[in-house]
Parts: C-alpha cells; sequence; structure tokens
C-alpha cells in the first residue's frame, strides 16, 4: 500500500524544525571562537545574530548537557571541556599538528616569519596552529583558533588555487553567500590563483592580511584527501619582500609540505599494517 504523502509532513517538518535548533546551538558554540572568553546572552545574541530570548533557551539547554559552563557571578557562559573533547575525535588529523609544531618553529625562526596551519571551514580558513619567530618585532595578531578570510589570507588563495574546477566553483558558490566581499576579491582572480598553483604549487599574497604584509603559502594533501588544509607564513614586507619569497622562503615552505605530507603517509600506512 503507498505511503500517504500527507502524513509525512508532520514528521518533515518536525526534523526541520529539529536541523533549525542544531544550526542554532551551532551557531552559539562557534561564537566563542577563538579565545573563548566568557560570554552574556546578549553579547552571544549579537555575534550569532540571533534573538536574545532564543539565545537564553539555547544556552541553558547546553549547560544542562555540560556543553557550557555558567558563571553567576558574571552572568556569562564559556565553552566547557566537553567541547573540547568533541572537538579532538572531530580531527581527524590532530597528529598532523603535533608533527608540524616543531617544524613550523624551525621554519618560522629560520626566516623570521610567522608560520601558520589552518583549514578550510565554511567561509574562512581556521587556524590550527600558529608559530612566530622569537627575533620578529612585529607578529600576526592571529593564534590558533583564529579564522581568516579567504580573500585576505595566502591560504585561502592556495586552497581555491588548488581546486579542480567543479569543486572550485561549488566553493566559489557557497562563498558568494556567506562571505560576498571575500567573492568579489577572489572572483576575479581565479585564473591567476589556478596559474600560481600550476605552475609553483605557491600562491603569493600581498598585503591582505594586515596591510604592509606579505605572505606565501601551500596546500598539504593529507591521505583523508587533497588540499585538506593549507601552510602559509607571513611577515612585514620590510622583511618578507615577494622576491624574498620567491627566491628562498616558497622553496623552504614547498619543502615542509613535503616533509609532513611523507610523515602522514608513513602514519598512515603504518595504521594499515
Amino acid at each position: 500500500m503507498a505511503a500517504n504523502p500527507v502524513a509525512t509532513l508532520p514528521e518533515a517538518s518536525e526534523r526541520s524544525s529539529e536541523v533549525r535548533v542544531l544550526a542554532r546551538g551551532l551557531a552559539i558554540l562557534r561564537a566563542f571562537e577563538p579565545a573563548n572568553e566568557w560570554r552574556t546572552n546578549t553579547e552571544l545574541s549579537a555575534v550569532a545574530g540571533l534573538p536574545k530570548p532564543t539565545v537564553s533557551r539555547i544556552t541553558a539547554n547546553l549547560t544542562e548537557a555540560g556543553y557550557l559552563l555558567y558563571s553567576a557571578e558574571r552572568a556569562a557562559y564559556r565553552l566547557s571541556t566537553s567541547v573540547l573533547a568533541l572537538g579532538f575525535v572531530a580531527a581527524s588529523y590532530r597528529n598532523l599538528v603535533v608533527i608540524a609544531r616543531p617544524l613550523m618553529k624551525a621554519f618560522a625562526d629560520e626566516h623570521n616569519v610567522s608560520v601558520v596551519l589552518a583549514s578550510p571551514d565554511r567561509d574562512s580558513m581556521v587556524c590550527n596552529e600558529v608559530a612566530h619567530s622569537d627575533a620578529m618585532l612585529f607578529t600576526l595578531r592571529i593564534r590558533a583558533g583564529s579564522r581568516l578570510r579567504m580573500g585576505q589570507s595566502a591560504m585561502g588563495r592556495a586552497w581555491i588555487g588548488s581546486m579542480g574546477d567543479a569543486e572550485r566553483d561549488r566553493a566559489l558558490a557557497k562563498l558568494a553567500q556567506a562571505d560576498p566581499e571575500s567573492w568579489s576579491v577572489l572572483h576575479g582572480q581565479v585564473k591567476s590563483l589556478v596559474a600560481q598553483m600550476q605552475r609553483r604549487q605557491f600562491c603569493v599574497a600581498s598585503g591582505t592580511v594586515e596591510h604592509g604584509t606579505n605572505g606565501v603559502a601551500v596546500v598539504v594533501d593529507t591521505p583523508e584527501g587533497p588540499h585538506s588544509f593549507a601552510l602559509g607564513c607571513a611577515a612585514p614586507s620590510s622583511i618578507l619582500s615577494v622576491a624574498r619569497i620567491e627566491s628562498t622562503v616558497a622553496p623552504g615552505l614547498l619543502k615542509l609540505k613535503q616533509r609532513l605530507e611523507a610523515e602522514l603517509g608513513a602514519e598512515a600506512q603504518a595504521v594499515e599494517i
């Protein structure tokens, strides 16, 4: 007997409502990025773009479930360690950070730059690890957990430039909705970004993350898939000229990329054995 389509409507509506509540809950959790500072419902409402009564209901539920901590003295919330545990479970290549951290620091000190390992998330690149040269008087105002807009980072540009045509079209379509400004910057540069990545395997960006700063980035392939991460470095243009990037820093960054990929591949093979 054929199912009654009308009978399925309440179920579909209920599922849609549940997904909407979940999306709102995740938006509130993301509002604590990158420093996990104490935030009131009013602050969370402004950051997440949700009505305050809705935020109040969701924060109460998240606190009861153990995902938020509540301070009566501050009348504010912050993420609990339960969320941190979820993050570690989701980070299938968290070992990459462990492998990369000392290598990034050595590279930063050798070239007097800041080095960032990041992964794409929706309309931005999320910094997984950051290393600064001890000799730098000026460092980028970013740390692990910071988000960089696609159009303002060499890493975002390298990621876009490394994709196949169909994948890039989908990514740019999503970016056009989520961040029209970044899309407008990148859309007109796609051919140049693709050419850079195909010809040299790195992408140079001048004055994008911060004024007077130059950067360069490569993508890191993992056994899970291509361009899973981006690895970049940046410094004031007075220290890191485009000429120096192309002659010294970019070749060194490519060697670092190759080392990370080799170690990840060896690790994956060891797990299979």
